[in-house]
């Protein structure tokens, strides 16, 4: 009997994805080879002091709102050096994430550091001053979702082969562990600006990679943008089909105005800076539509079926003003 495949099932029910994209303060990438265990923390080449930090910034997340993820690709591997890459969410308006990057003598020396960032205690790494400016996450992890490694293998070693042909020097591929969304393979997020994809191809990938051809391919493979909470997404992703892709090089900050408590209702509001210091606002109604709702598993080995609803916008305002 086949095995049964979360994601082509999730991708054969036409459900929209939007909204999906997670919400962190920080990201911190850690370079580490895999195989990695289905929690990637508890994976071999994991330190003890790593395992235990890890464990207590998941454990307090209200507080550090901190995601580890660890990643690899053996074309950029360097002798004794493990790549650390930060990535934090910015307070005001902004197109992406603020970034550093740590070269350590290894990876013992990784928990030590995110002392230093996350709990104020003193350290001595300093971030490296030069670093591409562009990082990309493909999951391939297998063991956390057999969806994950079908799908999200091929299309890294796809984007590995389509930056040569491009000639990108700036931008980097890595395999990463589990991003969420096992349904949605092959996943993606692009750093730092922290947008989220999924249900990848060869032609998609370009569009992401080159921020060109029809913006109409982002109706199906974009599941948000981590700057935002998970209703302004869905406002987002329309803006973002109306605008083009001039729309990624805006500013933009958003909030959610209320809620009712299941938040099948929200009123969201988004504002953006335009070119010549233009500020423009949106405020709309997202809605869950329970009309397409539809049954999915949620992983390739979950034994339940989980509804998942879209999003409709509605009452779309818009406002001008000079900043």
């Amino acid at each position: 009997m086949d095995q049964f495949l979360c994601a082509e099932k999730s991708r054969q029910s036409g459900v929209d994805i939007i909204g999906s994209a997670s919400e962190h303060q920080t990201y911190i990438a850690i370079e580490c080879p895999p195989p990695w265990e289905s929690y990637d923390l508890d994976s071999k080449g994991i330190p003890d002091n790593l395992r235990a930090l890890g464990k207590e910034v998941y454990d307090n997340y209200d507080r550090y709102q901190t995601r580890f993820l660890l990643i690899h690709n053996d074309q950029l591997k360097q002798d004794n050096c493990t790549r650390v890459l930060v990535f934090r969410k910015p307070t005001s308006f902004a197109t992406a994430y603020e970034k550093q990057e740590f070269h350590l003598k290894d990876i013992q020396a990784v928990a030590p550091l995110v002392q230093q960032i996350k709990m104020g205690e003193p350290g001595d790494a300093n971030p490296v001053v030069e670093v591409p400016s562009r990082d990309i996450f493909v999951c391939t992890h297998g063991s956390r979702d057999r969806c994950c490694s079908r799908f999200g293998a091929p299309i890294y070693y796809k984007a590995r082969k389509l930056l040569t042909e491009l000639g990108f020097e700036h931008t980097r591929i890595w395999q990463a562990s589990h991003i969420g969304g096992h349904r949605m393979a092959p996943t993606a997020i692009d750093f730092p600006s922290a947008r989220y994809y999924g249900y990848l191809d060869a032609d998609s990938l370009r569009s992401v990679l080159t921020h060109s051809g029809d913006i109409q391919c982002m109706a199906t493979i974009y599941r948000g943008w981590g700057l935002l909470p998970k209703a302004a997404q869905v406002l987002e992703k329309q803006l973002l089909l109306t605008h083009g892709w001039d729309w990624l090089n805006y500013e933009v900050t958003a909030r959610v105005l209320s809620h009712n408590d299941e938040e099948s209702f929200n009123q969201v509001e988004l504002a953006c800076k335009l070119p010549e210091d233009e500020l423009q606002t949106y405020r709309a109604d997202v809605v869950a539509d329970e009309s397409g709702t539809v049954q999915l598993k949620g992983s390739c080995t979950s034994e339940k079926f989980s509804n998942i609803t879209p999003y409709r916008i509605h009452n779309l305002e818009r406002n001008r003003l000079l900043c």
